[in-house]
């Protein structure tokens, strides 16, 4: 009796493309699409267009959903997806405002209730003001 043969074969080698891929199909965040969305956002949506090399888009660039941060080789695909289930999951998702900082920050606990120490350090600081307010009219005067 011999012991077992060892598997020969080696790691998976996609493994290691794992974090290529995603970056690679990488498309734009839900908050920066929001921004596109606005306005104002649509200028800078057509600013980063003009970085990129137009050439090397589906359609030259023409046939674009800005909701998705997609673009598409004609208009009959463009339309096509407008009228798809990832399309309007989309919009629903872009119905909802993104977060800010300040909301990230209150979540955390910053900036949001100070607690009975703070409040009384406000106070102090409040009451210092008037003080020296007072002093300095009174050495006007």
């Amino acid at each position: 009796m011999g012991r077992n043969r060892r598997s020969r074969t080696h790691s998976n080698p996609k493994k290691n493309q794992a974090t290529d891929i995603k970056t690679r199909r990488y498309k734009r965040d839900i908050d920066q699409i929001h921004e596109d969305m606005k306005d104002g956002g649509k200028k800078k949506f057509l600013e980063d267009l003009t970085k990129k090399d137009i050439e090397d888009l589906p359609g030259l660039a023409q046939h674009v959903c800005v909701a998705c941060a997609r673009y598409f080789a004609d208009s009959a695909a463009l339309s096509t997806h407008i009228r798809g289930k990832p399309h309007k999951r989309q919009l629903k998702k872009l119905e909802e405002e993104p977060y800010t900082i300040e909301e990230s920050r209150r979540a955390v606990g910053l900036g949001v209730d100070k607690g009975e120490y703070g409040k009384r350090k406000e106070r102090e600081a409040k009451e210092e003001e008037e003080r020296r307010a007072k002093g300095e009219e009174a050495m006007e005067a």
